[in-house]
C-alpha cells in the first residue's frame, strides 16, 4: 500500500498520459523515475522505472 493514495493515482495518471501521447519509451521511463523517486524512495533504477511503467500500463491505463 502507499502512504498517500491520491498522490500515487495522480502519478499513475501522468504515466498513462505520457503513454497515450506516444512519448518514446525512454522518456516515459525517465518521467516515471522522476515522479516516483524521492522521499522514502531516494532513487530508482532504469529497471525499476520500467517495471513501474509496465505495471501502470497493464493495470491502470484504460
Amino acid at each position: 500500500m502507499v502512504a498517500k493514495e491520491s498522490r500515487a493515482v495522480s502519478r499513475a495518471r501522468d504515466v498513462c498520459a505520457d503513454i497515450k501521447q506516444h512519448k518514446d519509451p525512454e522518456t516515459v521511463r525517465s518521467n516515471a523515475r522522476q515522479r516516483y523517486q524521492g522521499g522514502t524512495v531516494p532513487s530508482l533504477s532504469d529497471d525499476q522505472a520500467a517495471r513501474i511503467v509496465s505495471a501502470v500500463e497493464s493495470s491502470f491505463c484504460g
